[in-house]
């Protein structure tokens, strides 16, 4: 790809930037020589804009290891050990790593995020294909991603947003919002300070907890306690081996997609004791 001033300029850079390009970029450089001299320059934020106003390439770069304070690539990166980026990491298409992955600020990718080990971002991480981590994934900032599998945990500092499917293996915990479209399931708890829900349905293995609203466009099936700071609904059944219990002045809601008719098979509700405000559904007593 040819980058030249004029084409730059049409993009609307800030003056900064520009005026940086202007000086220090040779008229020959490739695409991803000048996203390597504006990260060594410093500039990691410009040849983010850059990369996101200029797109992806099909370019491949396969490393043993990858060790940086910042790093910038146009295609797809694939590091057969570990990644241990001390700032910002973002790529046009998608990660590979046969380890563990450590990125101390944003971590960015146009295409899948895979490692064969732990996960960790101290800033937000945004995968426009799917996460995927052996191990636990640890998150500072937002978490987005297409679909998502964890092999162990899944701690997310702010709101998580899974456009697709998400499976964790074991807890899962959000300092914000959850949304899932389809389905989400985890092996242990799930706990988020914010609101809860999923378009397809929840499964938990332990204690699911919500800040604000718990909404799912299917059933929920808990292993434990259901608890919701806000309302709790559910499309179809609601199912906890503890109980199931609204936030004060909210009520709890089962069969809110199906017909009346129908609730005593598809919307039943099961908990250790009869929710004080089920407003909808068809009470089946305790699970066992």
């Amino acid at each position: 790809m040819d980058i030249t001033k004029a084409f730059i300029k049409a993009k609307q850079p800030c003056t900064d930037g520009f005026r940086w390009y202007v000086r220090n970029a040779r008229q020959d450089s490739t695409y991803q020589e000048l996203l390597d001299a504006l990260v060594q320059a410093g500039r990691v934020q410009d040849a983010c804009w850059l990369l996101e106003q200029f797109g992806p390439t099909d370019a491949v770069l396969a490393l043993d290891t990858l060790e940086a304070g910042d790093f910038v690539f146009a295609g797809t990166l694939q590091v057969r050990r570990g990644i241990d980026v001390d700032g910002v990491l973002m790529t046009g298409r998608g990660i590979r790593a046969g380890g563990g992955v450590r990125v101390g600020e944003n971590l960015g990718a146009g295409g899948d995020v895979v490692c064969d080990g732990a996960l960790i971002c101290g800033g937000a991480l945004k995968a426009e294909g799917r996460l995927q981590a052996a191990w636990s994934i640890q998150v500072g900032g937002e978490l987005d991603c297409e679909d998502l599998r964890v092999g162990w945990d899944l701690e997310c500092e702010k709101s998580a947003t899974v456009r697709g499917h998400a499976r964790i293996g074991q807890v899962v915990r959000a300092g914000g919002g959850l949304h899932c479209a389809k389905n989400l399931q985890a092996g242990g708890g799930i706990e988020c300070v914010g609101d809860l829900s999923a378009g397809q349905g929840i499964e938990a293995g332990d204690l699911l907890q919500g800040g604000g609203h718990v909404r799912a466009g299917w059933g929920i099936k808990v292993r434990g306690d259901l608890l919701a700071a806000g309302a709790i609904r559910a499309g179809e059944s609601l199912c906890a081996e503890g109980e199931i219990r609204a936030g004060e002045g909210y009520g709890v809601y089962a069969g809110l997609d199906v017909r009346v008719q129908v609730w005593e098979d598809s919307a039943r509700v099961h908990a250790s004791r009869l929710p004080e405000a089920l407003r909808s559904g068809c009470w089946a007593g305790p699970l066992y």
